[in-house]
């Protein structure tokens, strides 16, 4: 049964699935639990072997901050323009008439449903886009109505950057930048709990597994 989803980004990186130690006597036998993150079907089916969820990150609810606040602005900067009056010795009249008026209010009723798109495009981006790391590979899951997953390449994994302002610091968000074979970086803003994800990366490249810190799957040994 699969646990139900959870839309926070999930820890689980240094456990092994439910398992009870035979090492141990008997009397100090126990059994360790561990909080899988949810997996979908079509990802479940993909997972090899011996390959088992690690960890899960999701955007941050920070995109949603720059397009309100840019809205919010507009809103009332136009509201301010459209009433401000000057006076005029005893007389008072509209800073803006006329062509002036009209201009201004279809200038401002074009960036605020500019900044209407920008809203809605985060929002999506917010709702299609995960990151799931297994013990082996990393996969990009976008898309909310059609689902893609895309497994990232260990090279750009090896070769990704991570950047965080004061506020990801402070609010533990951040964005990881990956190079392409193409020469078109990839690039995850904002990701929640980004150090995590950036380690999670660094481990499928590197080939450390839990504990473990072997040569990786891709890497070949010559005698």
């Amino acid at each position: 049964m699969q646990p139900p989803e959870q839309r926070p980004a999930v820890r689980m990186h240094d456990a092994q699935p439910t398992t009870y130690e035979a090492a141990a006597p008997p009397t100090v036998q126990r059994a360790t639990a561990v909080a899988v993150p949810s997996v979908s079907p079509k990802l479940a089916r993909m997972l090899l072997p011996g390959e088992h969820v690690t960890f899960g990150s999701t955007p941050h609810p920070i995109v949603f901050v720059q397009p309100l606040v840019l809205i919010a602005a507009l809103a009332a900067g136009l509201e301010t323009a459209l009433h401000w009056e000057v006076r005029h010795g005893a007389l008072r009249s509209a800073l803006l008439t006329g062509a002036w008026r009209e201009a201004a209010v279809i200038g401002g009723l074009a960036l605020i449903a500019a900044a209407g798109v920008m809203l809605v495009r985060r929002a999506g981006r917010y709702a299609g886009l995960r990151i799931v790391s297994t013990n082996r590979r990393i996969f990009a899951i976008r898309g909310v109505l059609v689902r893609r997953m895309t497994p990232l390449g260990n090279t750009a994994l090896a070769a990704s950057t991570l950047s965080q302002g004061f506020l990801g610091r402070l609010f533990d968000y951040g964005s990881i930048h990956l190079p392409l074979a193409n020469g078109t970086p990839d690039r995850f803003s904002d990701m929640r709990e980004a150090l995590q994800l950036y380690r999670e990366f660094q481990a499928v490249a590197n080939g450390v597994d839990g504990d473990e810190w072997k040569p990786a799957v891709r890497q070949t040994i010559i005698p």
